[in-house]
Formats: C-alpha cells, sequence, structure tokens
C-alpha cells in the first residue's frame, strides 16, 4: 500500500513502521498472503528471468519470491523510501534483490523484459490505474504470469475492528488484544485517511467484475479470480497471453 503521489493526509512513513503487524496480527492478510505464496511456488521461473513487485512496500512479497528464485532477478519497486529501508533489512543476504526507490510513473522497463510480476495492495492508489496496467503488460513476456491483489470497495473501519478484535481475543486473550491495537493505533488512523480517499475518489474503487474486466481491456488474460479481504479486495491471478 504505497506508491507516489500520495495525499498529504496518508502517512505512509508512519504507516510503514508498523505495516508489518498486519501479516503477524491480521488473519485476514495471512490468509491472503499464503493463498499468494501458494500460487507463486508453482511458477516456472528460470535462472536470468526477472520478476517485479510494483508497490512493494516492506518486502513481505518480493523478499519471499527472491528466495524462491535465487537464480533469477527480483526488482523491488516502490516510492516510500522508509518501505524500501525495510524490505532492504529483510533481503540482506540476498544477491538477486535490488530496490527502485520509483513510482509507476518514474519506472522505464523493456518492453517484454519480465518473466513475472506483482502488485499487492498498491494498485488502487496510482494515479492512473489502468494506464499502469498498460505498462506493466507490456513490460511482460507472452506468457508471463502476474498476481494482483487490490482493495476495491471502501471499507468498513467498525466491521474489520470488531472481526480482527475476535480473532485477537481467541488466540491472544483480552490484555494482548489491547496492546496490540495500541501499537497499531498509527495503522487504524492510516487505514481511516485510506477510506477517506477512497470516497472523495481519489483512490480507485471498483467491483470485483470491474477490476477483472480493467485487467481484461489492458490486454490480460484471467486464469483465476476470487474476493478476499471480507470481500473488500480482489485476488487474480492473470498472464500476457503467449503468441500463437
Amino acid at each position: 500500500m504505497k506508491t507516489s503521489n500520495i495525499m498529504s493526509e496518508v502517512d505512509w512513513n508512519a504507516y510503514s513502521r508498523k505495516y508489518d503487524m498486519l501479516l503477524a496480527f491480521n488473519p485476514f492478510y495471512q490468509e491472503a498472503f499464503q493463498r499468494i505464496m501458494d500460487q507463486l511456488k508453482a511458477w516456472n521461473i528460470q535462472a536470468g528471468g526477472k520478476v517485479a513487485d510494483l508497490g512493494a512496500g516492506t518486502g513481505n512479497y518480493s523478499v519471499e519470491v527472491a528466495r524462491l528464485f535465487p537464480e533469477a532477478r527480483i526488482l523491488h519497486i516502490d516510492s516510500n523510501p522508509t518501505m524500501n529501508k525495510t524490505a532492504l533489512e529483510k533481503a540482506e543476504g540476498l544477491q538477486n534483490f535490488s530496490v527502485l526507490d520509483q513510482g509507476i510513473h518514474e519506472v522505464e522497463m523493456q518492453e517484454q523484459s519480465l518473466n513475472g510480476l506483482l502488485c499487492i495492495n498498491a494498485l488502487y492508489t496510482f494515479p492512473e490505474p489502468e494506464e499502469a496496467l498498460q505498462k506493466m503488460y507490456n513490460w511482460m513476456i507472452p506468457g508471463a504470469k502476474a498476481v494482483f491483489l487490490d482493495p476495491g470497495r471502501i471499507m468498513n473501519m467498525f466491521s474489520w475492528r470488531v472481526a480482527i478484535s475476535r480473532y485477537l481475543i481467541k488466540n491472544y486473550g483480552l490484555r494482548k488484544t489491547l496492546a496490540i491495537f495500541k501499537e497499531a493505533k498509527v495503522v487504524g488512523q492510516q487505514n481511516a485517511y485510506i477510506r477517506a480517499m477512497q470516497k472523495n475518489g481519489t483512490y480507485w474503487t471498483h467491483s470485483h467484475e470491474g477490476f477483472c474486466k480493467t485487467l481484461e481491456r489492458t490486454g490480460f488474460e484471467i486464469e483465476t479470480s476470487s474476493i478476499c479481504f471480507k470481500g473488500d479486495c480482489d485476488l487474480v491471478l492473470a498472464r500476457r497471453p503467449k503468441l500463437n
């Protein structure tokens, strides 16, 4: 959840310092993470191949991809220096991992040069999402696969808090739950700002069907699609079709 041209209300530097608590304590994030990793493990990325993670944040996915495919080059692309710093710390010792400190509109890449692509919780923040998707499509070689996870619906903050509270109390107890919420207060604040920008149209909102149609308009062929994150997000495995 990251990129350039963000309104000042969302402090991505503050968000980045607590972002990984989502993976640690949010069961919906954990479920989506596992589903995506299961898909990535089935990818066939040869030695010398190249995979890009657009809006890669703190590196939860890009670092794991670098470990999955040690002979491929993994590009972690994000415009937030604080998140990139965290990702580099996670990737210590990985020789195939590199960071591009850039937003989507700044990235220049050779056409048909990517063997795989990820865009997780980022596309909705891009100034021109469909234009960004077209760039991604052009960068991919025919047959290359992509994973997209995007929040399309406006978040119901109360519903999320109740759902996560129930999970945490069940698994950690009330005292630990209160401590987690206190530590993660900045995440809730930034999510409230994100919700406000979804409502005023600054951030892209879409139905599941609309998201899939947008991918198809830019040339992608959808292999599987589903809804996750309590119905708020769309998860799509797509590819650039092979040449006939």
